[in-house]
Parts: C-alpha cells; structure tokens; sequence
C-alpha cells in the first residue's frame, strides 16, 4: 500500500518536471530492482519537502536539565 503512494507521487512530480527517466525509474520500483545512487539521489530530491523551521523559546533549559540530572546520580 505504500508503495502504491510512492510510485503514485513518483508519477505526479514526473508529469509536473517532464522528467524522462522517471518511467525506467518507476519500473524499476515496481520491479523492485535496485537503483543506481544517481536515481536515488534524483527520486530523494523530487520527493524531498522542506518543513518548517523550529525555534526553541529556551533551547539550553534541556541541556541544564540533564546536567542537573547527572549531578544528582553522581554527587
């Protein structure tokens, strides 16, 4: 089933790009053939989706937590 959502999206973003490798490289999924690192690499970055930036209110209150917790085991 989700492989079906793969190829399925494969298949989107190669109408979208007019990719011509993108039918050898669907086929080779299907066939679950190995792909050489350029394909990969070519599939990864057309299904890669930048997500939203994270930012900590206090993002060292997590480090002085687990140092309060190691001075507590150790004293």
């Amino acid at each position: 089933m989700a492989s079906n959502k793969f190829i399925c999206a494969l298949k989107s973003k190669k109408n979208r790009r007019n990719n011509k490798k993108g039918p050898e490289v669907i086929n080779k999924i299907q066939q679950e053939k190995r792909l050489t690192s350029q394909e990969f690499l070519n599939v990864y970055n057309s299904l890669w989706k930048e997500g939203p930036e994270v930012h900590y209110q206090n993002p060292d209150s997590r480090v002085r937590h687990f140092q309060k917790i190691n001075d507590e085991q150790n004293p």
